[in-house]
C-alpha cells in the first residue's frame, strides 16, 4: 500500500498495491472474509455520513455498502429509486443540478476511512500472526 491517488471532486481514491497486499495476506493464511468485512465497514462510514436530498425518503433508504474483497463500494438507487444517478450527478439537458451527496460524504470522512483501513489491515495481520 504505497501510493494513494485521489481524484477530486469525483471522490475516487485509489490505493496502489492493495490487491498485491491482499493476495499476500491470503497466501499467508488470512481469510478473505476478513477483507470483505473490512471493506464493508469502510463503505458504511461513507453511507452513514451521506445526506441525500429528502423528499420522500426513498433515496436515503437505498444507500448501501458492498462487500468487495479488494475495494469498498457504496451504492445508491435501484428499483425503489431509479433516479439516484440523476440526483447525484445531475442532468444538464433537463436543468437538474448535481447534488453529489456520496462524493461529499467521502470527502468529509476520508480521514476516518484511511484510519479504519489502517486499523483493519493491522488487525487482520495481528489475528493471523503475520
Amino acid at each position: 500500500m504505497s501510493d494513494i491517488d485521489r481524484i477530486t471532486p469525483g471522490g475516487r481514491i485509489r490505493v496502489e498495491g492493495l490487491r498485491k497486499a491482499i493476495r499476500s495476506l491470503e497466501q499467508a493464511g488470512a481469510d478473505a472474509q476478513d477483507m470483505r468485512d473490512l471493506m464493508h465497514a469502510l463503505g458504511l462510514i461513507v453511507v452513514n455520513a451521506a445526506a441525500p436530498p429528502r423528499r420522500s425518503g426513498n433515496l436515503a433508504g437505498t444507500l448501501r455498502a458492498g462487500r468487495g474483497k479488494t475495494k469498498a463500494v457504496v451504492r445508491a438507487g435501484g428499483a425503489r429509486a431509479p433516479y439516484a444517478g440523476v440526483i447525484h450527478y445531475g442532468w444538464p439537458a433537463r436543468r437538474i443540478a448535481p447534488q453529489p451527496f456520496l462524493s461529499d460524504a467521502l470527502q468529509r470522512k476520508r480521514t476516518d476511512v484511511f484510519r479504519a483501513l489502517d486499523q483493519g489491515v493491522s488487525q487482520i495481520l495481528k489475528s493471523n500472526n503475520l
